[in-house]
């Protein structure tokens, strides 16, 4: 698992005349001239002045640590982050079905449980394969690390900065069903117990969980400071309070047994994006969700984690779920006991604040809908015949969905990932680029065919371009951040980051994200970064596009209908001139 791990490159520390030069190319097409004069300006000042200092530290930083000059800040700002993490950090999914219609719910449960412990004992034994990226960028090794942070650890809430809590050697699974939390141990001595005893449990759990249980999930739902407080009181209480969050803190993950029967995918995405709020458990990096009528999703809290390792993990379970080799590693001599419904005691006054944040994740989630676009007409196979980029062209029809919904361009994220070098996470990709508006222009001037086509050729190529960059560990947002948190320790506030380009970069209005086809993922769903924004996740299938657009109602499914009547347009196009 760990044979490459030492012979990685670490994350390249880019030249700070490098990264200015980029980053005015990036933030141009958002400003008018005026403002792109005081930019230039602020620029000039900070390489000539404080950014030259700050760079000087900061290649201290990086020779000193183990890691990369970003990854541990980057760790820190996610820690700090205080907002709920329902739908603003968590992400969701819905997960591809093995058979039609799915098994039961309690025998669905207690497969993907058996699976996914399978995975468990292959990170630890170190048994699993490395990652390697793909073919087009000569299947190098990939970073590990992440791996680490899946299985047996939680998110712990504090006042100014949450910490992640890993406990592993426990290795129980905890389950949600009706707000009532069990524990269950089918994991002895490596040894895990088969499908049919842990079905039997769950349906012992469905059968005796009543109805009259409070919303402790949807603490975890609260703003970060505000649910501190309250589980600080909890564990205050009572020490069986303190023995019942051991068991969910240490859990190598949760399983959310839902009375939902969501009817479409939509209604799916959003079960899997947040649920009721409730029976939920949004601290912990891993949730499997199933419903009453057979859908599967997940939850994820990725502090610690990214969605590739999430996409491997995935794949590996359907592997075996698809195997006929279920029973290797179930092991009939482990005897599980009923599982250990978790005693929480609490007084008049938790129970008030419960239902307080029960009220308010049901207004939270009232505030946003997210809509899906299941777009059938084309996907990667055709786009790949023409030649072109799959992930480009859906990237550019979401910049004139978005143009043509707001007569304007504003700031679009794409998260890239570089995990090639050793610790590495994501960069940042701006996809905005001059020869994308370019092409908008075009498409909004009515000019011909021929000069629509070759704009989206110029318009792809530059996405590509742009996105190796970042790939390669040279885009501008990790940098740029870097040296505005050692700037900030310091009692300093460079102009270029009081500037209207740096705020617009972090107004990232249209963020999104994409997932790879066929690892056992039907659809990836997460919220917007701003409130007049979309949150978007695509994943490109061979001969389709299931794209979801969360938002705090700003026109969504007028957005999705815009996406996809400019997915249509470069579709025709590409048909016409494409060869």
């Amino acid at each position: 698992m760990y044979q490459f791990q030492s012979s990685l490159p670490k994350l390249p520390l880019p030249a700070l005349e490098e990264t200015c030069k980029l980053y005015l190319k990036i933030v141009a097409p958002l400003l008018s001239e005026q403002e792109l004069a005081q930019t230039q300006a602020a620029v000039e000042e900070f390489q000539q002045e404080s950014g030259k200092k700050l760079q000087q530290q900061l290649e201290i930083v990086d020779r000193a640590t183990k890691t990369s000059y970003v990854h541990d800040y980057r760790e820190e700002s996610f820690s700090e982050y205080r907002a709920p993490l329902i739908i603003n950090k968590n992400f969701g999914g819905i997960l591809t079905p093995i058979s039609t219609p799915e098994l039961p719910q309690a025998k669905l449960a207690a497969t993907w449980i058996v699976d996914t412990l399978k995975f468990y004992l292959k990170i630890k034994r170190r048994k699993l394969e490395p990652d390697r990226d793909s073919p087009r960028n000569g299947n190098q090794p990939m970073c590990m690390i992440q791996y680490d942070n899946l299985f047996g650890w939680n998110r712990i809430p504090g006042i100014k900065r949450d910490t992640m809590c890993h406990s592993p050697e426990r290795e129980n699974v905890v389950v949600i069903y009706r707000n009532a939390f069990y524990s269950l141990q089918p994991l002895k001595e490596d040894k895990i117990a088969p499908v049919r005893q842990i079905e039997q449990q769950i349906n012992w759990i469905l059968e005796n969980t009543s109805f009259d249980q409070p919303g402790l999930g949807a603490l975890t739902a609260m703003k970060r400071a505000s649910w501190a407080v309250v589980r600080e009181g909890i564990l205050a209480l009572d020490p069986e309070n303190a023995r019942c969050l051991d068991l969910l803190d240490s859990a190598a993950f949760v399983v959310c047994l839902d009375e939902t029967a969501p009817t479409n995918i939509e209604a799916g995405s959003q079960n899997a994006l947040h649920g009721d709020g409730k029976n939920r458990w949004f601290d912990k990096p891993l949730q499997l969700i199933f419903t009453s009528n057979g859908y599967s999703s997940i939850n994820v809290e990725h502090v610690g984690i990214d969605g590739f390792v999430i996409m491997r993990y995935l794949y590996e379970v359907n592997k075996e779920r698809l195997s006929q080799n279920q029973e290797l590693a179930e092991d009939s001599s482990v005897e599980l006991e009923l599982p250990t419904k978790l005693q929480f005691k609490f007084n008049e006054e938790i129970l008030a604040l419960i239902k307080q944040a029960e009220l308010e994740v049901e207004s939270y989630i009232s505030e946003h809908e997210t809509k899906v676009l299941d777009y059938q007409e084309f996907g990667r196979n055709l786009i790949k015949n023409y030649r072109l980029s799959p992930d480009a062209v859906v990237q550019l029809a979401i910049q004139i969905a978005y143009v043509k919904l707001r007569g304007k361009i504003d700031c679009v994220y794409e998260s890239v990932h570089t995990r090639r070098f050793a610790y590495g996470r994501t960069e940042a990709m701006r996809s905005v680029t001059p020869e994308s508006i370019e092409l908008i222009g075009t498409l909004i001037k009515q000019d011909s065919d021929e000069a629509k086509y070759a704009a989206l050729k110029k318009a792809v190529a530059a996405h590509v371009s742009r996105q190796k960059d970042c790939q390669q560990g040279y885009g501008v947002d990790r940098h740029l951040s870097a040296l505005l948190r050692l700037a900030t320790a310091q009692g300093m506030m460079p102009k270029i980051y009081q500037d209207k380009a740096y705020k617009a970069l972090g107004d990232s209005t249209i963020c999104t994200s994409s997932l790879a086809a066929g690892m056992g993922m039907e659809l990836f769903c997460f919220g917007q970064v701003v409130d007049n924004g979309y949150g978007i996740g695509y994943i490109i299938k061979p001969d389709s596009i299931t794209v979801s657009v969360t938002s705090k109602y700003q026109q969504t499914q007028e957005y999705i209908e815009l996406l996809k009547e400019s997915l249509s347009d470069l579709g025709k196009l590409m048909a016409k001139f494409g060869s």
